[in-house]
């Protein structure tokens, strides 16, 4: 391979974790401005650089392949990392300097951090440790997205069925009101992603309907996969009040494993009724021929 196609491969992705990580360390830094400016805890939450790096996440495992990368799962495994780190990098930064300079308003740093370096030191470590929870987490969600590259045309559905999923759980552990929280509803979602199957699908050669039926099960297993992982997330931590589990009724595991059972026949009822709308739709928008004006006179 020549060195202009290697900078043609490389350099893209490259700059995509340039961007990725400038949003991350922008968001932390955003956090920290905005608490010392007076905005209410409340509101400066919603600014926040965990949700941020697991929407940087999908990006990621979608745009990849695209720039020559994360064509096998090992190359997730050095993204995922340097993702988790270098946000946990930003938030111990902010951390410590708000713990110096006694930013009495910033959350990063505690009461207890203001003069006191041990405690601070083991505020820290904490810190350190959740990187390899966060890379749990967002080699997870990339391996999702990866898997989803064996059928291309459903990517962008379901890296978006993802995004969705996360923001209403999200929106929920903030405490907002169900009117608002249901605005993300996945199950919307799902449905329009069966117009982009047969209207996408049709033009990439996916024109028959044999063809669109096993991308439409994927994106109806997709869908359920997304939703069952906010189910097990909301029964590891418990104080998360959400519609997706309910910790408090108990049988914890055996709840879990009757969801599973239960995501994937949803899943595959769900695919076939988007494989019916994606076939239908790949129809209506098939392109018409035209009949050479030679073949008409003849």
């Amino acid at each position: 391979m020549s060195l202009e196609s290697q900078k043609f491969t490389h350099q893209p992705i490259t700059y995509s974790m340039r961007g990725a990580m400038a949003v991350l360390a922008a968001l932390v830094i955003a956090r920290l401005i905005l608490e010392l400016a007076g905005m209410p805890q409340t509101a400066a939450r919603y600014v926040s650089s965990t949700i941020g790096l697991l929407f940087v996440a999908i990006y990621l495992a979608a745009i990849g392949p695209l720039r020559g990368r994360f064509g096998k799962f090992r190359e997730l495994l050095l993204p995922a990392l340097i993702l988790a780190a270098w946000t946990e990098a930003w938030i111990i930064l902010m951390t410590i300097i708000a713990a110096v300079l006694h930013l009495t308003r910033s959350h990063f740093a505690l009461a207890e951090d203001f003069g006191n370096w041990r405690h601070l030191g083991r505020h820290v470590l904490g810190h350190i440790a959740e990187i390899g929870v966060l890379f749990v987490i967002v080699l997870l969600l990339m391996a999702v997205v990866h898997v989803l590259w064996r059928w291309p045309v459903t990517v962008a559905p379901g890296a978006m069925l993802g995004v969705f999923v996360i923001m209403r759980f999200w929106t929920e552990v903030m405490g907002l009101p169900p009117l608002r929280t249901a605005a993300w509803s996945s199950t919307i979602l799902v449905f329009l992603g069966a117009f982009f199957l047969g209207g996408i699908g049709a033009r990439t050669g996916l024109t028959k309907a044999r063809q669109l039926f096993v991308p439409s099960l994927v994106l109806g297993w997709t869908w359920r996969l997304w939703v069952y992982l906010a189910t097990v997330f909301a029964a590891l931590v418990p104080f998360f009040k959400t519609h997706f589990f309910d910790a408090s009724r108990g049988d914890v595991p055996l709840r879990l494993a009757r969801g599973l059972a239960s995501s994937f026949v949803e899943g595959f009822i769900a695919g076939l009724l988007l494989w019916g709308i994606a076939v239908w739709m790949a129809h209506t928008t098939r392109p018409v021929q035209t009949i050479p004006p030679s073949e008409t006179l003849s």
